[in-house]
């Protein structure tokens, strides 16, 4: 991620708050309204106080800038922030020297503020294997290095500090913490730095904040170009659209998507913005409302942007009107451009009883036009983590990997079973609600499918955030044979990175930030792959 070289002086606007937020100690980035959506949710670790904690891959800060040598009224600080009593700070002002990374802005919009660390934060399982202290890449049963797991997260939970605007009401604009947001700054990414920060510490239901003294010294991240994915003749994207409904939520219809026709409106642009960006020859969609209405909307969308027919949806397979499993609201579908590919065969459902809880995958075979050689692209959407009704096995296990893990590894060993039955060479792609090393992947891994998201990546992997917390949700496998013609995968980092007040909602005033790109149109970033078949 590239950095301007030349910082940003933001004004100061606002007065003194008392903040209330009752959250989980790795939420106190300024959650106090949880948006669940399909993200993980925070394990009974997450309790433990910010306060002391080892961290060893913590770098040291540097010293202190020259300009805050005579402040006698500011306490220096020059440890790891995981190794910072905050208690002993209380009402006092403080400088952090040296450089922050932004991990996480949530509420910058809302409550005006964001969060810092010393680097960007990891969920422990994208790294870190609970059943073994070397990750096998197939072992899937076992808690030998749970320990380790729970090690990280405490780690992580010390490893951050929330910068707020000292301001007593929500939603202000322009935003006290950031005047120029939206305007001169139109946007805070996470991996943007903040220097020499000061402020003074405070203290509410046992979380610690730092009131910053203003201007923040901001050095913004930019915003990243359609990542390189090699010398490729075919482009698949994996993209979670976020509940892209086109039966507006009128508050009684339980539907998820745009709660009137403006944010329908933006929402589709913004979709439409980021799949012309992305100009994928076959893309796999998530969260799409579960009829023909959704799908068909969006693909006229996009071929209006283009000016003419390129895109065609794969629609629902004959013999169903909508995706089986669980009744879901949301499937998975495939819009591929018809001037590139031409499919090979009917689409397909993967019909096992293994999702029964979760969203039905899709196949589709394709071969480059007047082409030999075929592919087949798996789509899916494996079961979410939050743990409503979650028993038995399904059970949160408190080893990181979230509720229902054991119906996820049961859906992965089922398109491992189905793609052995079939013996075709595919592309299994997606948001499987799992971890790099959590048991679903190891399943995958284990039955033969290749990790191209990790052996041919082209970029930093990682397609969400999560309280601070980046890891990759949304993967690429490959049958062997094919895994070997693989150019190239990139996550493109257009959503997790970008605060969410940028989205196409207009609650809490947020609608005054919206711009019709591609920035911010969902929660996942979409990842992008390319095939070499000639």
């Amino acid at each position: 991620m590239q950095l301007r070289s030349t910082p940003v002086f933001l004004a100061r606007r606002g007065g003194v708050e008392k903040i209330v937020i009752a959250v989980s100690v790795i939420a106190i980035a300024s959650l106090t309204t949880l948006w669940m959506s399909d993200g993980p949710p925070p394990g009974d670790e997450l309790s433990d106080a910010p306060r002391v904690a080892e961290s060893p891959r913590q770098p040291e800060i540097a010293d202190a800038s020259d300009a805050f040598s005579d402040r006698s009224d500011v306490i220096q600080l020059t440890r790891h922030l995981s190794e910072i009593h905050w208690s002993d700070y209380l009402g006092k002002k403080v400088l952090i020297p040296g450089e922050l990374v932004v991990v996480d802005s949530y509420g910058l919009a809302q409550h005006g503020q964001i969060s810092v660390a010393a680097e960007r934060l990891f969920i422990p399982t994208e790294t870190i294997d609970p059943n073994d202290a070397a990750a096998q890449n197939n072992s899937v049963t076992g808690d030998s290095n749970v320990a380790a797991i729970t090690k990280a997260q405490k780690s992580n939970n010390a490893s951050w500090i929330v910068i707020e605007d000292g301001v007593d009401r929500s939603n202000q604009y322009p935003v006290p913490l950031l005047p120029a947001f939206g305007t001169d700054l139109p946007t805070l990414r996470l991996g943007s730095k903040v220097s020499n920060l000061v402020g003074k510490i405070t203290e509410d239901r046992g979380r610690f904040y730092l009131v910053a003294e203003l201007p923040l010294k901001i050095t913004p991240a930019e915003r990243p170009e359609r990542p390189s994915v090699g010398d490729a003749d075919v482009t698949v994207a994996s993209f979670n659209v976020l509940n892209y409904f086109t039966t507006i939520d009128n508050g009684s219809n339980g539907t998820r998507g745009a709660d009137n026709d403006e944010e329908f409106k933006r929402q589709t642009e913004k979709l439409v913005a980021a799949i012309v960006g992305l100009d994928a020859d076959v893309i796999g969609l998530m969260e799409l409302e579960n009829n023909l209405d959704a799908e068909q909307s969006l693909v006229a969308a996009v071929n209006k942007a283009l000016g003419k027919e390129v895109y065609v949806g794969c629609g629902i397979p004959a013999g169903f009107k909508k995706a089986p499993g669980a009744g879901d609201q949301i499937r998975v579908g495939i819009i591929y451009r018809k001037d590139r590919v031409e499919t090979v065969g009917n689409t397909q459902f993967i019909d096992d009883f293994a999702f029964v809880n979760a969203r039905t995958p899709m196949v589709q075979q394709f071969r480059l036009p007047g082409g030999k050689e075929s592919f087949a692209v798996v789509v899916n959407h494996f079961k979410s983590k939050g743990s409503n009704n979650a028993k038995g096995a399904n059970a949160d296990r408190r080893d990181g990997q979230g509720a229902y893990n054991d119906s996820r590894k049961k859906q992965a060993d089922a398109v491992v079973k189905y793609l052995r039955g079939k013996r075709m060479q595919a592309l299994v792609i997606g948001d499987l609600n799992s971890y790099g090393q959590e048991d679903p992947i190891d399943t995958l891994r284990a039955g033969g499918l290749v990790d191209v998201s990790k052996t041919k990546a082209t970029g930093s992997s990682y397609s969400y955030v999560y309280y601070g917390q980046a890891g990759s949700l949304d993967h690429c496998f490959a049958t062997p044979a094919l895994a070997d013609k693989v150019t190239g995968v990139a996550d493109w980092h257009i959503n997790s990175d970008e605060p969410r007040c940028l989205d196409y909602n207009t609650e809490y005033g947020t609608g005054r930030f919206y711009r019709p790109d591609a920035f911010r149109c969902s929660d996942h970033d979409p990842v992008l792959i390319g095939l070499q078949l000639n």
